[in-house]
């Protein structure tokens, strides 16, 4: 019984660790497969387990091709279709697979009002299936101006401006 006892409080603190670890997109050549607690993306995105993302626009014309449903066993496996654009979604599971010889991988397994989507993380970002978080220079610079403009109009106080100036420093190149 007190062997019982001990191997099941190991798996359990073995669970909760592998949930709590982070995995980044330089990691994955000797990263484990397995479950983690957050992801940082290629493009620098942090993604955690129960953030939200935003799904972007198919890369064909009807269906998605780094977004799918289905879990293969009591539901065959789908690509989404078209119509699910704008949805937001839950990230329930962040999993790293594969291989050393094919390569490893990060999907989201992420669930929605209609359903439950696994997402191939890089795939989708790069062909702009998920919507990013991750503001691009010239969106920053752009979104820096506007608030320039409306200090010079005395819409805003200097101190709001100093603060979002300092917020998209980061971003601008």
């Amino acid at each position: 019984m007190l062997v019982r006892t001990i191997l099941f409080c190991s798996m359990v603190l073995s669970a909760s660790q592998a949930l709590t670890q982070e995995v980044s997109f330089g990691d994955l050549g000797t990263a484990k497969r397995g479950e983690y607690g957050s992801y940082k993306s290629k493009d620098g995105t942090n993604y955690k387990i129960g953030d939200t993302i935003k799904i972007g626009f198919p890369s064909s014309e009807k269906t998605f091709a780094f977004i799918t449903t289905g879990d293969g066993i009591w539901t065959p496996v789908a690509r989404v279709q078209a119509g699910a654009s704008g949805q937001v979604t839950e990230i329930k599971k962040i999993i790293v697979d594969g291989t050393k010889r094919t390569g490893y991988f990060v999907y989201l397994k992420t669930k929605a009002n209609i359903g439950l989507y696994t997402i191939q993380i890089e795939n989708a970002i790069t062909s702009k299936e998920i919507v990013s978080s991750v503001m691009t220079s010239d969106e920053a610079l752009s979104q820096l101006k506007k608030a320039k403009d409306k200090l010079d109009l005395g819409l805003i106080t200097q101190e709001e401006y100093n603060e979002l100036k300092t917020k998209l420093a980061k971003y601008i190149n």
